[in-house]
Order: structure tokens, then C-alpha cells, then sequence
């Protein structure tokens, strides 16, 4: 009796080991996961408008309306060579009130240009490019990050003047 009662308890434990271990990612898993929401404020207040409307197109769609529209053109490259994710350039400055096309290139891995404040999120294949028109309106400075990369750098910053 003495021993089925022991085997009864080692089952649990493995059961509860196996079943409390599902949710943790291999290491190395670099796949998309969404950020934990961000704390909430003593303030109750709504978070800001996008401070334009934006367009974007890929390289497969005919992108010169939007493009005609845009002050000027800024390319911004996502790059992964050898596991350093970064953007370039990682600093991004434009006039408050400035329509800016940028030109996001994705260099070997899917990644995503996401300015949670303004809300845009952009996601680029592997060699693809997208582009996206956006005014920025209101000035500041604006976090982006790759979903996918942020915590291994994949950052940079948008300074509206």
C-alpha cells in the first residue's frame, strides 16, 4: 500500500512539472510574441491619438500616389546579419507637420516597425520592403521597436521637432 501511494505521488509531481513547463519557450525561439501590456498610470487616460493617418504598400502594389504625397523619402533597413538585430539609421528626425515616406527593407527575417504611440505597426517579410506614409503632427519623442527583436535590441527612436 505503503508503495502505491508513493508511485501515486510521483506521478502528480511529474504531471504537475510537465503541465506547469508547457508555456516556456525553447531556447533560441525567436518568434513573434506580443509584449506584456504596459503598467497603467495612476492616471486614467486614454493613450494619444495617432497623430496622422498613415498609408503603406508593399513592393507589390503600385505605391506612387501615396509616395507623391510625402515631403520626403527616408529608407530604413532592418538588419539581422549575424544576430545583431538593428535598424538603420536607429534615429529618425522630421518637422512637426512633415509627411515622411519610409521605405522599410526586411533583410533576412520577418521583422516589424512598430511605434506603439502613434499607432503604427508595419510588418515586413523576409527581402521585402514596405513602405509607409505617415505625418507626424505632434512633437516628441517616439519609441519604434521590432515586435519579434526588441529585447535583443531592435530599437530606435522617431524625433518630431
Amino acid at each position: 500500500m505503503k508503495k502505491l501511494i508513493i508511485s501515486i505521488s510521483l506521478l502528480i509531481v511529474m504531471f504537475s512539472l510537465v503541465a506547469c513547463s508547457e508555456d516556456i519557450p525553447p531556447k533560441g525561439d525567436h518568434s513573434a510574441k506580443q509584449p506584456a501590456a504596459p503598467a497603467m498610470a495612476e492616471s486614467s487616460a486614454p493613450p494619444p491619438a495617432p497623430a496622422a493617418a498613415m498609408t503603406t504598400s508593399s513592393d507589390s502594389e503600385d505605391a506612387g500616389s501615396s509616395a507623391g504625397s510625402a515631403d520626403r523619402s527616408i529608407e530604413v533597413l532592418m538588419q539581422d546579419d549575424g544576430g545583431n538585430y538593428i535598424y538603420t539609421p536607429e534615429e529618425i528626425t522630421v518637422s512637426a507637420g512633415e509627411t515622411v515616406e519610409l521605405v522599410l527593407t526586411s533583410q533576412n527575417e520577418f521583422h516589424s516597425f512598430t511605434v506603439d504611440d502613434l499607432g503604427i505597426d508595419v510588418e515586413v517579410e523576409a527581402g521585402e520592403t514596405d513602405k509607409l506614409v505617415f505625418t507626424f503632427d505632434e512633437p516628441g519623442t517616439y519609441d519604434f521597436i521590432c515586435l519579434p527583436h526588441e529585447s535583443l535590441g531592435m530599437v530606435g527612436q522617431i524625433i518630431v521637432q
